[in-house]
């Protein structure tokens, strides 16, 4: 039978994520003490206010009594017994000078929190963004993209609200509370204690509704995940679902999770929001004893207002300490899923002693390299190859043969589980990710571009690429002419993954893309997949003349646009089972011939 950990363990790791949070706030620590200055400043006006009303009550009460009528005061002729009606608006202005000055410190403590707060609700997003954007590529395989944007956009915001609210309360209120107490006790100690022996009370709805409000949250929380993935997939992929008519079923799946939010928010509701009529209904109890005891005992009119506005202001600082515990669950539930993204490793990382990889020919040697996606699932096993620089090298083979896995190996997505990878002798695994990449350009089978205009597309392969070599990147994939012919030319914003494009269009750009990053690597997974016969020669061509001189890498599963390769390299099973020219493989490797008999005999081409 397992031990529950002693209860300093449980404290500290209830408070473990918001200490963390609270280093955030370094940088901007001077701003965070003046805030919780002026919360302190407005917390002891806030408590002091029953002393002023007291205090400025009592002669005014008594000068009023002495009054034989209104005019008098006016006439001046009770000058000579009690204060005068200039030292009777100086003590009555004395309320609203302190009301005044409490709501100014209000003011700069609330905003200068919420400065703070909003500048850590930016960098906590920022640091999220790049901590996922560093992850290595399985991480990106294993999450769901809906769940990445509810972490950086939705926990970042309840895990920010939830701060602004705890730091300017957690100060400020705790002080008006006990400066009220404090005060209240001095005015009269027994009215005082008879109001306020029902405080401890409080506590109670305070303790049991906050566990119901930390595990409603967190069912929240995973439910707001999963209503963001079923977003971004419906319309990541409404394509598919119109085409299939699947309208209504994503509509019933949305529904469905909108419910189930619903019903979680609403026990967040439940628990949090009766938490402040039961302390009202206490505190009704606590009025019913101040009035019996102002029957019993009798004490003064300006003494009572006093105690009174004393009790009255005392509420809200405790309203907003009966919510700090709701907060604190919600925040920690949000801090907690935010600081678990933040410790995730990436699969994929530079070593301490990485170095740049220097400008290279683009020798690439394969000696002996396996992969294994899972333990039980080899993707390529005992790889030997060498590609020479300026060498054109085909890959074929069927779908699952291990093409494209040796394409993520050379981009190092992943580090081969045995054997190793070198480019001009160096390992992958000794050069930095980003030097490395660098010098590969990459066109895909499947054509991604931003939703932005076709100029910034073609330049995200060099951000530094003047409009000039943009357009000559363009030309040389044959897309310059189709450019012209949009609405813009080259201000066209081309729509969400390029829709409005057609799919050989979206192709080019991409093409024209790696052209203009101009590295002496070119990796292409069926670059040409998508073009028509007439735009694959354009494009085939512009590729031949960028090749001279460069090592290219190309997948192609229609072998005409592979037959002019230095060396076709056949691939079947995570092997490579067969390597030459066309004419030698087709008398030499029975894979490769067959590939060839059911591509031309079969298929035209």
């Amino acid at each position: 039978m397992s031990k529950k950990p002693p209860f300093s363990e449980l404290v500290r790791a209830f408070w473990k994520p918001y200490l963390r949070l609270l280093h955030y706030m370094l940088p901007y620590r001077k701003r965070f003490a003046l805030g919780i200055l002026c919360g302190v400043l407005a917390g002891s006006l806030s408590g002091l206010i029953p002393l002023v009303i007291k205090k400025a009550g009592e002669p005014l009460m008594a000068a009023g009594a002495r009054l034989p009528d209104k005019s008098a005061l006016w006439s001046g002729a009770v000058s000579n017994e009690g204060p005068g009606i200039e030292e009777v608006i100086g003590i009555a202005l004395l309320i609203p000078l302190v009301m005044v000055a409490r709501g100014i410190f209000s003011y700069l403590n609330v905003y200068s929190l919420a400065w703070v707060s909003l500048r850590v609700l930016r960098d906590m997003r920022t640091q999220l963004f790049g901590h996922l954007m560093s992850q290595s590529l399985d991480f990106f395989h294993r999450e769901k993209a809906g769940t990445l944007m509810s972490r950086v956009m939705s926990d970042t915001r309840v895990t920010q609200t939830a701060l602004t609210s705890i730091s300017g309360d957690i100060i400020k209120d705790p002080i008006a509370v006990l400066t009220g107490i404090v005060v209240l006790v001095a005015i009269d100690w027994k009215f005082s204690l008879t109001t306020l022996v029902l405080f401890p009370i409080c506590i109670l709805p305070i303790v049991i509704f906050g566990r119901r409000v930390r595990q409603a949250g967190k069912a929240e929380e995973r439910e707001m995940a999963q209503m963001s993935v079923i977003l971004q997939e419906t319309f990541a992929g409404v394509r598919v679902i119109k085409s299939f008519g699947r309208e209504d079923y994503q509509t019933t799946q949305f529904a469905r999770s909108s419910d189930v939010q619903c019903r979680n928010s609403m026990r967040v509701r439940r628990s949090s929001d009766i938490v402040q009529p039961l302390i009202e209904s206490v505190s009704a109890l606590g009025v019913v004893l101040a009035m019996l005891y102002v029957y019993v005992y009798g004490i003064s009119f300006a003494k009572f207002a006093a105690l009174c506005a004393g009790i009255f202001l005392l509420y809200n600082p405790v309203k907003n300490l009966s919510r700090i515990p709701m907060l604190m669950q919600k925040c920690m539930v949000s801090a907690q899923n935010i600081f678990e993204l933040l410790e995730i490793l990436p699969s994929i990382t530079d070593r301490r002693e990485s170095k740049a990889l220097p400008p290279v020919r683009g020798e690439i040697v394969f000696d002996n390299v396996s992969f294994h996606y899972t333990p039980e699932n080899a993707a390529v096993r005992d790889i030997s190859l060498h590609i020479a620089p300026g060498c054109k090298i085909a890959l074929v083979g069927a779908s699952g043969a291990g093409k494209s896995t040796l394409l993520s190996l050379l981009l190092r997505f992943y580090d081969p589980g045995a054997g190793r990878l070198t480019i001009d002798g160096h390992d992958l695994r000794d050069i930095t990710q980003n030097s490395l990449r660098s010098q590969i350009g990459t066109v895909t089978q499947e054509t991604f571009l931003f939703h932005d205009t076709i100029f910034e597309n073609i330049r995200y392969g060099r951000l530094d690429a003047t409009a000039k070599e943009v357009e000559e990147a363009a030309r040389a994939a044959f897309a310059h002419d189709f450019i012209l012919a949009q609405p813009k030319g080259y201000e066209t914003i081309v729509g969400d993954k390029g829709c409005m494009l057609s799919g050989g269009q979206q192709q080019r750009l991409a093409i024209a893309r790696a052209l203009l990053k101009n590295a002496p690597v070119l990796l292409l997974d069926e670059a040409t997949s998508a073009l028509d016969s007439e735009s694959e020669r354009m494009v085939q061509a512009a590729l031949d003349r960028l090749s001279q001189g460069r090592t290219v890498v190309a997948i192609a599963h229609r072998l005409s646009t592979v037959l002019q390769s230095d060396c076709i390299v056949v691939m079947d099973q995570g092997r490579i089972v067969a390597t030459g020219r066309h004419e030698e493989l087709l008398a030499a490797s029975e894979v490769y011939r067959s590939i060839y008999e059911l591509q031309f005999h079969h298929a035209p081409v």
